[in-house]
């Protein structure tokens, strides 16, 4: 039986609106304390939220995961807001030991690997579709609670969906949805998967806390720019929901020290903080 990296609280819900909204406001409220994680778990949810303002689309025996991680000194606290922290957890989500294994199948396959794709998603580029795939997202946000009469940041909900055996349908968008049973014939359930995934979620933070350090932050880098689905990739960002107007073009080159895209626009270097991106086949 796994174990969590640190002493987390779990608590899960049959049905919920968002796991995410749920646990912020039960920190804020004082349900939940405010200096210790607390790791929330649905089976189901009515109003989850993603990236852009879009919703999360609920999906039968898929993981809806939320894990609130104090702001401290502890090796599990995040000890500063870093841009690389949705980079370090897409990471880590995409070496998951399950992911791995499915990779190895799709490498004998000759099929594209699953891997991380900036700035929030993990799944993989179908070269014959033309389009991204997504297996799951990431939504972090800010935690604030009223300490000695001021607004005080505490923390960082970090919130993960992930396909494990229903692909919801995108009706619109940058990308179409797939899941771990699409993938692979290894069963597993949302379940086996909540331990896996926080300990993956406290590893990225580990990983942020020692970017502070130039040469662990350089090797983080090249570590993700191997791992990344955009690394060489002819790339166009959009903005919020606008898939029409191109907000910067750009071979890929990697990313930054702060999370940002960087992108090659015939020898100009365009620092990309936001946006969604687009890999250009023509």
């Amino acid at each position: 039986m796994p174990h969590f990296l640190t002493a987390t609280a779990h608590t899960h819900f049959d049905i919920t609106d968002s796991t995410n909204t749920r646990l912020i406001h039960a920190i804020t409220d004082g349900a939940h304390s405010h200096i210790a994680p607390h790791l929330y778990t649905a089976s189901h949810q009515t109003a989850g939220r993603g990236q852009h303002g879009r919703t999360w689309v609920n999906g039968a025996d898929n993981v809806f995961l939320s894990l609130y991680i104090p702001i401290g000194n502890g090796a599990y606290e995040l000890h500063t807001l870093s841009g690389l922290l949705s980079l370090a957890v897409g990471y880590e989500l995409a070496n998951l030991p399950i992911i791995q294994n499915i990779n190895t199948h799709r490498q004998t396959a000759s099929l594209p690997p699953i891997g991380v794709k900036w700035a929030n998603d993990v799944g993989f580029y179908d070269d014959k579709a033309g389009f991204f795939k997504k297996l799951a997202g990431i939504l972090i946000e800010p935690v604030f609670k009223k300490l000695n009469d001021k607004n005080t940041l505490v923390g960082v909900v970090i919130g993960v969906g992930l396909n494990v055996n229903n692909s919801p349908v995108i009706k619109v968008g940058l990308y179409q949805a797939t899941c771990l049973k699409e993938s692979s014939d290894i069963k597993t359930t949302a379940q086996d998967l909540y331990i896996p995934m926080a300990n993956a979620i406290f590893q990225a933070v580990e990983i942020c806390n020692h970017c502070k350090e130039p040469m662990y932050l350089q090797n983080f880098i090249d570590k993700f720019n191997a791992n990344h689905l955009l690394t060489d990739k002819l790339i166009h960002i959009f903005m919020q929901n606008n898939m029409t107007d191109i907000y910067a073009k750009g071979r890929c080159i990697g990313i930054g020290n702060q999370g940002e895209l960087l992108l090659n626009d015939n020898g100009n270097i365009n620092r990309i903080f936001a946006g969604m991106a687009k890999i250009v086949t023509n």
